[in-house]
């Protein structure tokens, strides 16, 4: 039990720290400390109970969406789009650095000041995540629980790495020049997209999950440019927009057969009706992610909003 707690601590510290990102350089200390508190002790924790605590989002006979529930391995929806959503409502309501949007600003006056800093952060985070998408395998004490943490080892290797250069190649046809903190901003993209998929999806489709991260990233980030939303780090666009991708991609490239069956949480198998494989599984699971990112958003941002105003 306090094994099982401790991880959940850390998904849960994951989601508060997201929201730093969003707000950085604007928000004393005491502010951040209060969100934090209503972040980890009363927003994270319903959406939790809602979906991996077995509540109305999970499927079921009882009192849930469908029979089938949702689909979110290791927390695109739960963990990373609730703290991006997060993020971005402190950041609107916070309102730009100075100078951030002026028309006079140099153009590198709010750039990174250390690539390799960067870089290094990057690469930590990016093996943190297989604790985080290996360890959602929660054991490793049969032959199938030890063949997916392999399977979700490689998919998100792949989404990783597929996201990171789609963005690299992204970011110099629109800068013509190699955007080094682009492409680590795009690697952590490709993280969050396939957190929720990692144990239901082919390799194939972990690569082109990552791509369309990549997209899905770099637009919401100019996005935000546009709308003169100052996220420093792109917590957004990299945890609440690919977040919300990663959730609707693991009912999308479900390695289920066709778009009737679904495998799910079931893993290497189906998810089973009266009479074998339930038909029809892969259009519940569809509607209850769907609502899964509907349902995050509506309650983060409302509580978060609470807070920041």
């Amino acid at each position: 039990a306090m094994l099982n707690w401790f991880f959940q601590w850390a998904f849960c510290s994951a989601a508060a720290t997201i929201v730093s990102g969003g707000v950085a350089e604007r928000v004393q200390f005491p502010g951040y400390l209060v969100f934090t508190i209503v972040m980890t002790s009363w927003i994270y924790p319903v959406v939790v109970h809602w979906t991996w605590g077995y509540g109305w989002l999970a499927g079921g006979a009882d009192y849930s969406i469908t029979d089938t529930g949702f689909m979110d391995f290791a927390g695109s929806g739960i963990v990373h789009m609730c703290g991006g959503v997060g993020a971005l409502v402190g950041a609107a309501v916070v309102g730009a650095r100075e100078g951030r949007f002026d028309p006079g600003s140099p153009s590198d006056a709010f750039a990174p000041h250390s690539l390799p800093l960067i870089v290094l952060g990057t690469f930590i985070l990016w093996f943190g995540w297989y604790g985080f998408n290996c360890g959602s395998t929660l054991g490793m004490a049969s032959d199938a629980q030890g063949t997916m943490a392999a399977q979700v080892a490689m998919n998100t290797t792949l989404s990783a790495a597929s996201c990171g250069l789609a963005v690299l190649m992204l970011r110099f046809a629109i800068l013509r020049r190699y955007d080094i903190g682009g492409m680590c901003n795009g690697i952590l993209a490709g993280l969050v997209s396939i957190t929720a998929p990692c144990g239901n999806v082919e390799c194939g489709s972990a690569v082109l999950i990552g791509i369309i991260g990549a997209f899905i990233y770099q637009g919401s980030s100019m996005l935000l440019q546009k709308l003169k939303v100052d996220d420093p780090i792109d917590a957004f666009a990299v945890h609440g927009a690919c977040g919300a991708w990663g959730v609707l991609a693991a009912a999308l490239f479900d390695w289920g057969t066709g778009f009737d069956y679904f495998n799910g949480w079931s893993g290497w198998g189906c998810v089973e009706g009266d009479n074998g494989c339930k038909s029809g599984a892969w259009a519940e699971a569809f509607g209850a992610n769907v609502m899964e990112i509907f349902i995050i958003a509506v309650w983060t941002a409302g509580f978060s909003l609470l807070v920041f105003v």
